[in-house]
């Protein structure tokens, strides 16, 4: 008896460690942010892009008195034991790569339902912070009349 409780232990913790380690999948930020897609089209035929992401605020949650001031996160952070400080710095960094990864899925969808870079693109430049997104880039084809007619800004 008292090894069939062990190992149901050690099943227990195996099978909880093996589901906090899960990668969690960029569709959780499925309907919780808004994007913009804008297009810029020379005249030489150069079609370039800004996509913008950034996580869609909901009013009636968001309550900035519970919010901590910047001095004060800082002020915890110090309080805190290294090993605590890693494993946040961890979890940011985690959350900023899920987030970075919400971002490339959502102009990829763009761009596939939009048209407009049909061969795919260059990215030009890229800035990822927490909660918001910008990708920059270059089309690899040109500018039929087509596109120029349905992307040309007024």
């Amino acid at each position: 008896m008292p090894l069939r409780s062990i190992s149901l232990t050690l099943l227990s913790c195996f099978t909880l460690l093996a589901c906090s380690s899960a990668p969690i999948d960029p569709a959780e930020f499925a309907g919780k942010f808004k994007d913009k897609l804008i297009t810029d089209l020379r005249a030489d035929g150069l079609k370039l892009f800004t996509y913008q992401a950034g996580l869609a605020e909901d009013k009636s949650k968001k309550d900035n008195a519970e919010r901590p001031f910047p001095h004060e996160e800082r002020m915890r952070q110090v309080a805190q034991d290294p090993r605590e400080q890693r494993r946040s710095r961890k979890e940011q960094a985690d959350s900023l790569e899920i987030w970075g990864k919400q971002v490339e899925l959502g102009l990829e969808k763009t761009l596939e339902m939009t048209g407009y870079c049909r061969e795919g693109y260059f990215e030009l430049s890229r800035n990822i912070e927490s909660g918001r997104g910008e990708i920059r880039g270059e089309c690899k084809e040109g500018a039929t009349e087509e596109d120029k007619q349905k992307f040309a800004r007024f």
